[in-house]
């Protein structure tokens, strides 16, 4: 897809993810907020299926064509070039816990590559845009570049989860303790966690847990644009299958 095109989409897709954002932070406002588990146990809230259907009807009214897997929708088995892959709120958990770190993501997927993506994080007013080789932080609503960094020798600086920090990820923070002089944890929670790579402000998220299609696909998009990668064990970019299980393989995510 033209670089222009995905500039125009990327601007509609950023006011959906604003609309979106808007109604997750009005029940994060709320003095308790509901949640109730699904049928893999993860946490489903109020603010989860409102946005979903706030970005749903949203990307409809860009494309008609174009279809949508969400996290939130239905299950669909067909195989599609090109579609929408979303997660209406990244980090369920931050968000029942008020710690801030949660998301809302939109990935553009072309033959199985996110060719665009937005994460939005509400609480913390950060919002990350990623096409082609175009990669952006909004800082009082103006486009800043950003771009990953390249690996130093003497320090790492490893982005690992708020809220699921495993045994294996400390593992790996220990084999890098092997390798560089000093090595720095960063405690993220959601998308975000890419996005801090995507930026420059840490170096590596290495995981080596579950995750979902639409967890990563958007953050994928905003870290390749800002000319880091995203990577399987095997050292293969991630791809993204509308009819596949929705599950990614382990992988890592560096500048």
């Amino acid at each position: 897809m033209e670089v222009s095109k995905l500039k125009e989409i990327s601007d509609l897709v950023l006011q959906a993810v604003k609309e979106a954002s808007k109604e997750v932070m009005d029940i994060y406002g709320l003095d308790r907020i509901e949640a109730e588990d699904k049928e893999d146990g993860s946490p489903v809230t109020l603010a989860d299926k409102v946005s979903h259907e706030i970005l749903a009807t949203s990307l409809g009214l860009i494309d008609a064509n174009i279809p949508v897997l969400s996290e939130e929708g239905d299950s669909l088995n067909n195989n599609f070039e090109l579609f929408w892959l979303i997660d209406p709120l990244d980090g369920t958990k931050e968000f029942i816990n008020k710690n801030g770190e949660f998301t809302v993501n939109v990935a553009l997927i072309e033959r199985k590559v996110p060719i665009l993506g937005v994460v939005a994080a509400p609480a913390i007013d950060e919002t990350f845009i990623g096409y082609a080789d175009q990669a952006y932080k909004l800082v009082n609503e103006e486009p800043e570049k950003i771009t990953s960094r390249k690996q130093s020798h003497d320090h790492c600086l490893v982005t690992v989860s708020k809220s699921h920090k495993s045994e294996k990820d400390q593992l790996f923070i220990d084999l890098c303790k092997n390798e560089f002089n000093t090595v720095e944890e960063l405690p993220t929670g959601s998308s975000l966690k890419l996005c801090r790579v995507a930026e420059g402000r840490a170096d590596i998220y290495n995981r080596l847990g579950p995750t979902y299609q639409w967890d990563i696909a958007a953050g994928q998009a905003i870290v390749g644009a800002a000319g880091g990668v995203v990577l399987d064990l095997n050292g293969n970019p991630l791809r993204y299958e509308f009819n596949s299980s929705k599950k990614n393989p382990l992988f890592f995510c560096t500048g």
